[in-house]
């Protein structure tokens, strides 16, 4: 192992009580065990040693109800840790607050106690109800489980303190119990958007009391999705100021980098910072693992690693064995369900554990898949069909036809690619990304340098929250693993652990974990993985956001998960209990992830990113202003609220006649709820419907953009582990019919790409080299789709497709180089498409260290001589109409961003490029041309003149 250190984090463990019944050993024995041999050993690219930490307590203060501090001591706990206090205090005070500490250093109680005290007083107005709290989670099953923790905390003080959950679940005849009774309210940015402000009128009473505002997990509300939650908290604002109140905001955040900033960002109000943790934590050791290169050729020749998806499953599997209780992080809800079937098939007839760092050679296949889904209606429905086995990963790409000016679209395996898990339902569930249109001029990712010379990367795929209707395409896979209707499976049997293997032995120990699952299974396999009962969890992001399990010894991982701040979300879940923890980062075969691994310098000693929205994206506002005046009329006095484009947007509004301008102010005077104008998630409209054809049966939906490039006529579609083949794409009615079929093919979709500059914004000269920001248009057309063989990846054939174009306005930072720079950098007529392609893709991969963004949310396009700059031009563009920062943020850090991408580059040990350096799993034109050392040049030479 190499590079052994002793670092301090701030990054910490939870106080839970351990479960004893769990076995575990020191960290550095197990992370030895794992590594014994020459080739796991040779894995392991750095180790870390995060050495323990001694908390600081404190007192509560004074004005804490002592009824409220004693139900906190019947929990164990008898004073809280400084920074709680502090926080409490603050609250008590009338200060807006953000907690951003490490995980499990207690954020929930420090908001807790001071509302459960305030909630107290309340309770004592003739009414019952002179206090109220509204309590906001990025996902459902957050929610719920902080409804069950308030209501055991709060059970000592009887019916003064009423918890509810308002969502999508909610029965309808519980709701209006919620309205006029509950004090302490549950709830998603969504139910608030939808449901709540419009209907403010009936939730009078608790507005008018509404004392506190708790915002969890707001290091989540980044991107478009951020800036939509953005603005309905300042609608929450004016519809509360209505009734004469003004809560306080309580938010509670992972580490982030200036976390005042984004909470301001976010609320409009600016909060104290709290970002001293006083919690003790374990030793925790960090291991950072490259899975070795296999025997297989990727696309042009390129060499492949093992995917991180097979190696998680084969560490699980030991870590079970060894009798270390182990949550595996997975992006996507394919990738957890095979790494749980994965170590199923391993473990089945094994009794109990065997010799420690015992492992079988190779791994099965995956065995019968699992039960449907009953949330499918609400969740994108495609996995692109790769057709190969777990840790194959893709076939090689397909070469696209020179001279067509088209690109395919690649699929995804499940560790590359696909979005992160959102773990909510219906009512909340984020969904697919967008396409864009296309401009006919251009010639879009052939690898050869015809009239212009184009090479694109289309950005968005699935899960990226842009607005309706638009955003990016053919690149952007669907995000793997969302399943069908399930009727059945609503009562489980007590004692049932779902979704656990069902072969016997340690297979029942093992199961997964995401979002979809039904409300029991989820709350069945926390309190299973809370009591020891499960060895082993595959699980999506789901449950990475503060659900409440303790008792960890390990976490694998897969796969960087896009920012720092859910790496140590994620890695926090290890050592829960405060003793010892392994965490273990399994890179995949992609730039940004092999660049990590062998630069760990960019995990332990740089801070955690800053979050990154845009709430004046008019894109955004505009709807949001609508449903504003639907709430109550706008007048100038809300100017200042929603920001310094509300007044010449609400003209626009007033011309396309969605709004009226009245004596007493603005109006909405139409039918329509103006609420439903947007989806705050961004769905792209009305969803797809899988539906088969034969018997007319529901399989799912796909979003309406992500439609042209997954379920074209003749697509292949797999779901629920069966192929299907799409009869016929319906737009008009939005439906694809689909029938069960087992061709040798899987397709891949082709488009093509343009993109136009509408304004330049910035400019910095980089000596005769120049950085832009600004607004451009990008334009995409889906034409054709390939046939590839399954394995292989040989193209079987092509068929022409006939479907409209899309095109999106959004915000784009760009860079030009001259003939003399080229000529400098050695870079001649016939390698400059393939050095610019190499750099542009380089670039969106390790764009991520430096934006809250996922490479799935930005797109790019490289031409040799953009008719617009008339130069050798590389584009980098938001994948949401308007834009979502994140190529601002480039702008802003150009030289360490392109800094980064020349070393990734250069440090990669392969010889003419692979997926770990300048081959995208998103690139159409099937990764060609490449130029490696010409990328490198140009890098080079770029940054010299910045200097």
């Amino acid at each position: 192992m190499a590079n052994e250190q002793h670092t301090r984090s701030a990054s910490v463990r939870p106080r839970a009580e351990h479960d004893r019944s769990a076995p575990h050993g020191d960290p550095r024995d197990v992370l030895a065990r794992l590594t014994r041999g020459t080739d796991r050993a040779g894995r392991v690219t750095h180790t870390e040693h995060l050495p323990p930490r001694n908390g600081r307590h404190a007192h509560w203060p004074d004005r804490i109800r002592p009824e409220v501090i004693e139900a906190v001591r019947r929990t164990g706990i008898e004073r809280p840790w400084e920074h709680q206090a502090r926080a409490a205090a603050h609250a008590l005070d009338g200060d807006s607050v953000i907690i951003a500490t490490g995980t499990a250093s207690g954020k929930s109680l420090s908001y807790l106690v001071p509302v459960l005290s305030t909630l107290l007083d309340g309770s004592e107005a003739p009414n019952g109800r002179g206090a109220t709290a509204l309590y906001l989670a990025p996902t459902k099953a957050l929610a719920a489980d902080q409804r069950r923790a308030v209501a055991g905390l709060a059970a000592p003080l009887g019916t003064a303190v009423r918890p509810a959950v308002f969502d999508g679940d909610t029965p309808v005849e519980e709701r209006e119990w919620v309205r006029l009774y509950a004090n302490y309210v549950l709830t998603n940015p969504d139910m608030l958007h939808r449901s709540l402000l419009p209907g403010h009128a009936r939730w009078s009473s608790f507005l008018r009391a509404l004392r506190y505002v708790v915002i969890d997990e707001c290091h989540t509300y980044r991107g478009v999705f951020g800036s939509h939650v953005a603005q309905v908290l300042r609608r929450l604002r004016r519809v509360c100021a209505r009734y004469g109140a003004e809560p306080v905001f309580l938010l509670a955040s992972a580490t982030a980098a200036a976390p005042g900033e984004g909470a301001a960002r976010l609320t409009g109000i600016r909060p104290v910072e709290i970002t001293e943790d006083t919690s003790p934590r374990g030793e925790t050791v960090f291991a950072l693992w490259e899975p070795p290169l296999t025997e297989y050729e990727g696309e042009r020749g390129a060499p492949v690693r093992r995917t991180a998806t097979a190696e998680a499953a084969e560490l699980l599997t030991d870590l079970a064995l060894d009798g270390v209780r182990t949550v595996a992080f997975v992006r996507s809800r394919r990738g957890a369900e095979l790494i749980s079937l994965i170590a199923q098939d391993r473990l089945a007839g094994i009794p109990a554990p065997r010799i420690p760092g015992a492992h079988p050679d190779t791994a099965p296949p995956p065995g019968p898949p699992p039960a449907p889904d009953p949330w499918a209606a609400h969740e994108a429905d495609v996995i692109p069909p790769t057709g190969t086995a777990p840790d194959a990963g893709e076939g090689p790409g397909a070469v696209a036809d020179p001279g067509r000016g088209v690109r395919p679209s690649t699929g995804i395996e499940p560790d590359t690619g696909a979005r992160p898990d959102t773990g909510v339902g219906p009512d909340t569930g984020a969904k697919p990304g967008k396409g864009v249109g296309p401009d006919p001029s251009v010639t879009a990712d052939t690898g050869v340098l015809t009239d212009v010379g184009v090479t694109t990367d289309t950005g968005v795929g699935s899960g990226s929250r842009a607005e309706p209707g638009t955003g990016v395409g053919s690149e952007g896979a669907p995000r793997a693993g969302a399943m069908g209707p399930d009727l059945a499976g609503r009562g489980l049997p007590e004692g049932t652990v779902p979704r656990a293997g069902r072969r016997g032995g340690l297979s029942s120990r093992i199961a997964a974990y995401r979002g979809g699952y039904l409300p029991e299974e989820r709350r069945a396999l926390e309190r299973a993985l809370h009591s020891g009962e499960l060895l082993g969890l595959a699980a999506t992001n789901a449950l990475e956001l503060g659900i409440d399990i303790s008792g960890l010894d390990a976490v694998l991982i897969t796969g960087y998960p896009g920012t720092r701040a859910s790496l140590w979300q994620q890695a926090g879940r290890a050592g829960r209990a405060g003793q010892g923890a392994l965490v273990v980062l399994i890179a995949r075969d992609e730039p940004l992830d092999t660049y990590l691994v062998h630069h760990p310098e960019s995990i332990f000693a740089t801070p955690v990113e800053s979050t990154v929205l845009d709430p004046h994206n008019p894109y955004v506002l505009a709807p949001h202003l609508c449903a504003a005046a639907a709430e109550i009329p706008l007048t100038e006095a809300d100017f200042d609220l929603f920001g310094p484009e509300t007044g010449s947007l609400l003209r626009k509004l007033e011309e396309r006649k969605l709004l009226r301008r009245r004596s007493t102010g603005w109006h909405w005077t139409r039918k329509e709820r103006a609420a439903d104008l947007t989806d705050i998630r961004g769905s792209g409209g009305r969803p797809v419907q899988v539906v088969e054809a034969d018997t007319g049966r529901l399989l799912g939906t796909v979003d309406a953009a992500a439609a042209h490039t997954t379920v074209h006529e003749g697509a292949v579609h797999l779901h629920q582990g069966r192929t299907y083949v799409v009869r016929q794409l319906d737009l008009e009615d939005s439906a694809a019919l689909v029938e069960e079929a087992s061709p040798p093919w899987t397709t891949m979709a082709r488009d093509t790409t343009s993109l136009a500059v509408l304004d330049t914004e910035a400019e910095v000269a980089w000596g005769q080299a120049r950085l832009c920001f600004g607004s451009v248009e990008v334009t995409n057309q889906v034409v054709s789709y390939l046939r590839r063989r399954l394995i292989t990846g040989e193209v079987l054939g092509e068929s022409k497709l006939d479907l409209p174009p899309r095109t999106l306005r959004t915000r784009a930072v760009w860079w030009t180089v001259t003939e003399d720079q080229l000529d400098a950098a050695r870079i001649t007529p016939e390698i400059l498409a393939g050095s610019l392609h190499a750099a542009e893709h380089a670039a969106i991969g390790i764009l991520p260290l430096f934006a809250t963004c996922d490479r799935w949310d930005i797109g790019g396009v490289s031409i040799a001589l953009h008719p617009d700059t008339l130069l050798p031009t590389v584009f980098v563009y938001d994948g949401q109409p308007g834009g979502a920062g994140f190529a601002e943020r480039a702008f802003h850090t150009a030289r360490a961003w392109l800094t980064a991408t020349r070393d990734a580059i250069a440090a990669c040990e392969c010889e003419a490029g692979c997926p770990s350096c300048i081959q995208s799993p998103k690139c159409g034109n099937a990764n060609d041309p490449l130029h490696k050392r010409g990328a490198v040049r140009l890098l080079t030479e770029l940054l010299r003149s910045a200097e």
